[in-house]
């Protein structure tokens, strides 16, 4: 008998970028609800990227919107991208990372012109700014096409999986 066999992998893009908003109190009292200050471009996975940060909110329309609002921007033109990402904000006293948005997928698509984000709204607290600056940390994740390999021929067929642990609880 002939064996022949293939694999599968996921190309896999990982980054981390950190937005710094020196002299928060400033920036929150000279812009408007709708308004947003953007982080610098960066790159992941073959895109571009960058933080926009509103804090007044996303929307001066909607009082709801009115809560500062972290989104994460795909700036690549014309460009259909699907990302996992996490955004997290430090806590200035004692240095640990609070999670905003938790690993999700988004979809994001500016072939229409018109850009392309998701995001979270969040409360800031006074240990978010201490210093008079917000810190925040993105983390994006690009999983690519699947890659099937070519079919190779084996000389014998693949050896079974490990057998799985059973643990005997007494």
């Amino acid at each position: 008998m002939t064996w022949t066999a293939s694999t599968c992998t996921t190309p896999i893009a990982q980054g981390a970028h950190a937005f710094t908003v020196y002299q928060h109190g400033l920036v929150k009292r000279t812009t408007a609800a709708g308004e947003f200050v953007r982080s610098g471009t960066f790159a992941v996975g073959g895109y571009d990227w960058a933080v926009r940060y509103y804090p007044n909110g996303d929307s001066a329309a909607e009082a709801a919107c009115r809560q500062p609002s972290l989104v994460l921007e795909l700036m690549t033109a014309d460009a259909v991208a699907s990302a996992v990402y996490e955004l997290k904000a430090v806590d200035q006293v004692t240095g640990e990372r609070l999670v905003l948005r938790e690993d999700k997928t988004a979809a994001f698509d500016t072939r229409n012109g018109q850009f392309s984000c998701s995001g979270v709204q969040f409360v800031e607290t006074r240990a978010f700014l201490a210093g008079d600056f917000l810190s925040i940390e993105c983390i994006v994740t690009i999983f690519g096409e699947p890659r099937v390999s070519k079919t190779n021929k084996m000389p014998q067929p693949p050896p079974p999986p490990p057998a799985a642990e059973t643990s005997d609880v007494s």
